[in-house]
């Protein structure tokens, strides 16, 4: 995590514990955060030494990698950190949702990379529970964010009914 950011975890500022590693640094009895290539070839030997492991999915490269590919270590990750490239990118919402609903994941699903205030509602109802956010934002102005709209228009991984759904019904 940078120095300009501060992590909130589940509404609360969090201490940051793990270290993003790239692919040709060492892994050392840290806890880190690797790369999904890394986790395919490396994953198995992490989880048998009992070392602290998660991986960052970059969602916006090309297509995205694929969300699925994790599915193998699923119940092995501490934390899955998504990238969000930039903010008109949409996969990251989507790899959140398939974690919570398809793959039954419950661990930490991070936002990292460019997470804006106008999307952290968003990305909160698809299943992520910690955000990378500018070391400047108050954790009041976080929390407040979170719960500016009273309805909403899209579904996702939250029990929320969008606005339709309530015309309808």
């Amino acid at each position: 995590m940078e120095n300009d950011k501060k992590l909130i975890i589940d509404g609360a500022e969090g201490a940051n514990i793990w270290r993003y590693l790239e692919d040709e640094t060492p892994i050392t009895n840290d806890p880190v955060i690797i790369s999904l290539n890394r986790l395919q070839t490396e994953g198995a030997a992490l989880a048998a030494a009992g070392t602290p492991f998660g991986v960052i999915l970059r969602a916006g490269e090309k297509q995205g990698e694929d969300v699925h590919a994790l599915a193998p270590f699923i119940d092995k990750l501490a934390v899955i950190a998504i990238e969000f490239p930039v903010y008109r990118n949409g996969r990251g919402y989507s790899a959140a949702r398939i974690l919570r609903e398809q793959m039954n994941y419950r661990g930490e699903i991070r936002a990292i990379g460019e997470v804006l205030f106008d999307q952290w509602q968003f990305m909160h109802r698809c299943g992520i529970n910690a955000f990378e956010i500018n070391a400047d934002i108050s954790l009041e102005t976080f929390n407040e964010a979170l719960g500016e709209l009273s309805a909403a228009y899209q579904p996702a991984a939250d029990a929320q009914r969008g606005i339709l759904w309530r015309r309808h019904n």
